[in-house]
């Protein structure tokens, strides 16, 4: 709507009217505008002179009818600072004020005028009155249409900026005085909203890097454990052979004992053997002495019987005939004496060959007694060491056996841990593509003037 094509204009009588109540009225205006203003400023004291002269200038051109295109921009310039700084209830409040003055001024200055006269010229100041609130609501208002325009503009910018996920943009100071409220609001959540997301952004990148070391950690951790848990099969395996070992070792040590023992049995039998083979060899050797000098009896008989028979052969000689057959029997005798002579001395060289060898074997006897209670002494101490070893081999199986339970124990919870780490990579890998993804959604917002993220609606649907 065009305010100055809606504006009737006066008449000549209007227009002379108007002049008169310029006149009348002109001096009262500076007292009257400091009245109306004190509603808006209670601090002022004085109109200032550039405010007067405007006012002034309006009010000649109001009060005479001029609704010239100069008043007409005056009033739009006037409307707008209004606008600007006063609410609209304070200007109706202020313009009341002002238009009661007026007619308080008039009705002073037309006193003495008859009553169709102050009729005419209240009727007139009313109509110039309502034609400059006309124009100044209209102006007021368009001002405050082009304001919401504004407004609205800079928070549909504003939106649609926040739609397209650009958390770059802020609504600018130069916005309508009215959105002032929701242009801090705006800008204070969008902040806040940038900051929440820079962090996110951060936190999800943090979370991306540390899921992905996380992953490879977990992943080496469970090639590590796949490789712990072969290396304790093996393990076990080969404890369970060296339990085997050990218990087949028990078993030979305890027969080696037993054999031992039986060893050392035997080793003392034998030994009482040796010492009655002693005993026998020295009786045997008491008899060699007691033969060999009864053997020497008989050669001494027989040397003896030697020489009576050889003075029985020279009495027999000397007999002649008669000792012929003793003669005889004299040579057989000593024939007889010299044979026994020669057995008695066969006799004693076997007798001392005999001792000979009984002192032999009475030595290698005593050699074979010192040997024999050497053996029993040393197999008493194999038998001893066995079953001390035997003890210990029973204790090493024991204890294989225990390690062998625990190693596969170990070797289970092994098992089960690199289960739990099969399902940690997995969890770390699936934190990874949820950081991905949420890096993904974070991307969807300007960050930065040199970010060019999509609106997420296109890119939900590219």
């Amino acid at each position: 709507m065009d305010i100055a094509q809606e504006t009737r204009p006066w008449s000549a009588e209007e227009k002379r009217l108007g002049q008169e109540l310029n006149a009348m009225l002109t001096t009262q205006l500076r007292d009257v505008l400091l009245k109306a203003y004190s509603v808006v400023d209670p601090t002022m004291r004085e109109v200032p002179q550039d405010l007067y002269e405007k006012e002034l200038r309006k009010f000649n051109r109001i009060s005479t009818g001029d609704f010239s295109p100069a008043y007409f921009a005056e009033q739009s310039e006037l409307a707008e600072n209004i606008a600007r700084d006063i609410s609209f209830p304070k200007y109706l409040q202020g313009y009341a004020i002002y238009a009661g003055e007026l007619l308080v001024a008039l009705q002073e200055a037309a006193e003495r005028k008859g009553a169709a006269k102050r009729a005419s010229l209240t009727k007139q100041l009313m109509m110039a009155i309502f034609a400059d609130v006309a124009v100044a609501m209209h102006h007021f208002f368009d001002v405050e249409a082009k304001n919401d325009r504004k407004g609205m503009e800079a928070l549909t910018q504003a939106l649609t900026s926040l739609a397209r996920g650009d958390l770059t943009y802020r609504i600018g100071e130069d916005a309508p005085a009215k959105i002032a409220r929701a242009r801090q609001d705006f800008n204070e959540a969008t902040e806040t909203l940038h900051a929440a997301l820079q962090e996110i952004r951060g936190a999800s990148g943090d979370v991306r890097g540390g899921s992905e070391h996380i992953a490879s950690a977990i992943e080496a951790l469970s090639r590590r454990t796949e490789e712990q848990a072969a290396a304790l099969d093996r393990s076990t395996g080969a404890l369970r052979g060296i339990s085997e070992t050990v218990q087949a070792t028990s078993t030979g040590a305890g027969q080696a004992a037993g054999a031992a023992s039986e060893a050392r049995g035997m080793v003392t039998r034998s030994t009482e053997v040796m010492q009655q083979t002693q005993a026998a060899m020295q009786e045997i050797s008491g008899s060699s002495r007691e033969i060999s000098q009864i053997v020497s009896v008989i050669d001494t008989i027989a040397m003896q019987t030697n020489l009576l028979a050889l003075n029985a052969g020279v009495e027999a000689a000397r007999a002649g005939e008669a000792g012929r057959g003793f003669a005889v029997v004299a040579t057989e005798v000593r024939s007889l004496a010299q044979r026994s002579a020669e057995a008695a001395k066969t006799i004693r060289d076997l007798i001392d060959q005999s001792v000979t060898q009984v002192q032999r074997g009475e030595k290698l006897v005593d050699e074979t007694s010192t040997a024999l209670a050497t053996a029993r002494q040393k197999v008493t101490e194999i038998d001893t060491l066995l079953a001390e070893i035997t003890k210990s081999a029973e204790a090493q199986a024991k204890s294989i056996g225990s390690v062998s339970q625990e190693v596969s124990h170990s070797s289970d919870l092994t098992q089960q841990n690199a289960s739990m780490a099969e399902e940690t990579n997995a969890e770390a890998m699936r934190l990874r593509d949820q950081s991905q993804a949420l890096n993904g959604l974070v991307d969807q917002f300007q960050l930065s003037p040199a970010d060019h993220a999509p609106p997420p609606l296109a890119r939900r649907h590219g």
